[in-house]
């Protein structure tokens, strides 16, 4: 008895760390807006996860079946998101900055435009929120000089919003479940276009 119970409950828990999360167009969650669905390092055009539109296994995108150096579109470093297998400063699309996080997860994040250093960061626990929460940071495009980098996407309560923004009519794409930040960039630079 005891096996059986114990075998029932791997099961229920391994079926809960692969589940399915969708993203969908604009602030809806209703079945017509669903653009895709995740779910093991792949994204998929349809829910039943037949049709695979990329695979994300970790630091790199891919459209093929299997993501390498040769065939992925995007890489990610960091907090980087670069074109194609460049690590180059001039290939580096969008940097993602996490402004609040819980045990791993990106709750809130900024995505910049292009590549930026993020300095002097000082955060506080929010024992109520059972969060990271980030207050105050500086941003420069070298690391030396303090510039004030274009926001192109803010995240915050599992939607992606267009701009420095979190108002309903700005929201670009809108997701269940929980994300990293490497898979939020990616999203909110290729879904949310």
């Amino acid at each position: 008895m005891k096996k059986a119970l114990a075998l029932s409950l791997c099961a229920v828990l391994s079926f809960g760390a692969f589940a399915a999360e969708n993203i969908y167009k604009g602030n809806s969650k209703d079945a017509k807006d669903l653009l895709c669905t995740y779910m093991g390092g792949k994204f998929y055009s349809d829910a039943a996860r037949k049709n695979q539109i990329y695979h994300h296994p970790g630091n790199m995108v891919s459209k093929e079946p299997k993501a390498t150096l040769k065939n992925c579109i995007y890489r990610l470093s960091g907090d980087k998101l670069y074109k194609g297998s460049s690590l180059k400063k001039e290939d580096c699309i969008a940097t993602i900055f996490e402004t609040k996080t819980s045990k791993g997860n990106t709750l809130e994040a900024k995505v910049f435009d292009g590549f930026i250093v993020v300095r002097n960061v000082v955060s506080n626990y929010d024992r109520k929120a059972k969060a990271e929460v980030v207050t105050s940071y500086k941003t420069s495009s070298d690391g030396i000089n303090m510039v004030e980098p274009k926001v192109l996407f803010t995240i915050a309560n599992n939607k992606i919003y267009k701009g420095n923004s979190t108002d309903d009519k700005d929201c670009v794409l809108t997701f269940t479940g929980s994300f990293s930040a490497g898979r939020l960039l990616f999203m909110a630079i290729e879904f949310a276009k």
